[in-house]
């Protein structure tokens, strides 16, 4: 079967003429791939807490902020939503949150604080109409990582 360039000309037409389906930042990011991010960045950070690894820990929450930030600096609406202003105001208050509680040592309390952080993610996504997406607790490691603190 031979290509025809013919052939993918109308959804190449669509996309010049309508845009993509999400927005597309400067960095040629669009906001979807952010939220894949910041996703993996939790999760990263889940099984850090779980696995007591605090400077591990840090490390992702540290990653998550940064894509947290980018998005309020770069992402002002989505869907007529103020994407970014609510990133300020729900996430990142969690992610300071949880490092307080990390920096402190109480797991306890990080625990806690990581089940808010995913709260106000869910939070955020019915407040944008995506209640549909639901971020919940991951279950296991897909990872080829291990989040255990180092013996040496």
């Amino acid at each position: 079967m031979k290509f025809n360039p013919l052939a993918a000309l109308p959804a190449a037409l669509a996309i010049l003429l309508l845009g993509p389906a999400t927005p597309v930042l400067a960095s040629g990011e669009g906001l979807a791939v952010l939220m894949e991010r910041m996703q993996t960045y939790t999760h990263k950070a889940q099984l850090s807490v779980e696995a007591r690894n605090a400077p591990l820990a840090d490390f992702y929450l540290h990653e998550l902020e940064e894509t947290a930030e980018h998005i309020v600096e770069h992402v002002e609406s989505y869907d007529d939503y103020p994407v970014g202003a609510l990133t300020r105001e729900m996430l990142l208050p969690a992610i300071e949150a949880l490092e307080d509680a990390l920096e402190e040592g109480d797991w306890a309390e990080t625990g806690h604080r990581f089940s808010a952080l995913l709260q106000s993610c869910n939070d955020c996504h019915v407040a944008t109409g995506h209640g549909l997406i639901r971020i919940v607790p991951a279950a296991g490691n897909p990872f080829a990582q291990d989040f255990a603190p180092r013996a040496d």
